[in-house]
């Protein structure tokens, strides 16, 4: 019998919603049939689960999936329902299981329950996979590694301004990579305390104020990256963004972390203003791309990942 506290998801189908059904549809059963007979499982398996809020929707388990076939590796990539965090932990510990991947809510709740953290994820205090080293769990935060990798796509970052639109965890993760690839920082919230309070954490030279400095911080920003969910469908500002189009310049990279739209209201102002665009999934992209040499100590395919993720 499976513990309520970590119940693995086989398939979208196999839902909350479904759990009461006897059986799965024929087609469901193929398909897990076909995806189980691909991944050639067997006792010496390793599993990479994922706790977070979007195990049900997350389109992580195609990507991961698809690159561990790719290279033939023996690994499996699973969602996990986690009812009892402190408990869901412990699980990993006594079935060896060898990563979690971590998101919303649980980034910053887990840490109390890990033996150790990366540096980079001990200065943002948030972690997004966690890797179990012969039974001590260690946490480790490739957001920020992520981003810097997207906007070096585009352009290099050393003494570039750079402006942060919000003070979240993203931001967080943001700034001290950014800060650590040698860009001026200058971070803007709707709550001052918080943008002061994170540039501080930074250091003594990064700026920070509400968002009404935007227009005397853009005179000097080469870079703008919105942080905050404005532009986001379900957000309730779909139609809104922080920048406006008057502010924006062609020798501005604008970078959106904002996936759904691929193209928010301040990435189509920019496009026609002329500027540089980095769009989210590039950032998705090269965040996962560090956990899988995280999870798996192998080079990832990159352009397989790519390909399942549409060919962002």
């Amino acid at each position: 019998m499976i513990s309520p506290t970590l119940r693995p998801s086989l398939a979208p189908s196999l839902s909350r919603s479904n759990w009461a059904q006897p059986f799965p549809t024929a087609a469901v059963a193929h398909s897990m049939s076909m995806r189980f007979r691909m991944m050639h499982i067997n006792g010496h398996t390793k599993l990479i689960g994922f706790f977070g809020s979007t195990y049900q929707t997350s389109k992580m388990y195609a990507l991961y999936n698809s690159a561990i076939q790719a290279l033939g590796l023996n690994y499996l990539y699973v969602p996990f329902a986690v009812d009892d965090l402190q408990q869901a932990v412990a699980g990993v510990r006594h079935l060896g299981i060898a990563a979690i991947g971590i998101t919303i809510p649980y980034k910053v709740a887990i840490l109390p329950y890990l033996d150790a953290l990366d540096p980079m994820a001990q200065r943002i205090g948030a972690v997004n996979l966690v890797i179990n080293r012969d039974n001590r769990l260690i946490g480790y935060n490739t957001d920020g590694s992520g981003a810097v990798q997207a906007l070096q796509e585009q352009t290099s970052l050393q003494g570039k301004p750079v402006c942060l639109l919000g003070a979240g965890g993203a931001a967080r993760a943001l700034a001290f990579a950014l800060s650590d690839a040698g860009c001026p920082l200058t971070i803007l919230n709707r709550t001052p305390s918080a943008a002061q309070a994170l540039a501080q954490a930074i250091g003594p030279t990064v700026a920070w104020g509400d968002y009404s400095a935007l227009p005397a911080s853009l005179t000097t920003s080469t870079i703008i990256i919105n942080t905050t969910p404005v532009g986001m469908v379900g957000s309730g500002r779909e139609a809104d963004s922080l920048v406006p189009s008057a502010l924006l310049e062609p020798s501005m990279v604008v970078m959106e972390l904002v996936t759904n739209p691929r193209e928010t209201p301040l990435l189509q102002a920019a496009s026609q203003r002329g500027c540089t665009l980095v769009y989210g999934q590039r950032m998705l992209l090269w965040q996962a791309v560090h956990k899988f040499q995280l999870y798996t100590g192998v080079e990832p395919p990159v352009a397989v990942m790519e390909q399942v993720m549409g060919g962002e």
